[in-house]
């Protein structure tokens, strides 16, 4: 495993954890009160930790990531080609 993948399996084990000695500390009644809406955002948002991290050890591989950088650029640089042109236009139409 990578040296940098190794904060994120700590970073995992006390998500899980905070999820386990806190799930069974939160209220969630039938109505909804300030303890329940918060309990929910608790949980929410200690999954979406757990999800950031798992995705990050799972996640995509390198080459992968290249291939959407590559990606990236070109519509970056289709993007910069249109405005070229479009600016181009503008500027004969302004002279003529």
């Amino acid at each position: 495993m990578q040296p940098k993948k190794w904060r994120h399996v700590i970073y995992l084990v006390l998500a899980l954890g905070m999820l386990a000695i806190g799930l069974p500390e939160l209220r969630f009644a039938a109505e909804w009160s300030a303890h329940v809406v918060f309990s929910f955002s608790w949980v929410l948002f200690v999954l979406l930790i757990i999800a950031a991290n798992l995705y990050t050890l799972l996640g995509i591989d390198e080459e992968t990531a290249k291939q959407l950088e590559r990606v990236r650029l070109a519509k970056r640089l289709a993007w910069q080609r249109k405005l070229e042109q479009h600016a181009g236009k503008l500027l004969r139409a302004k002279g003529s």
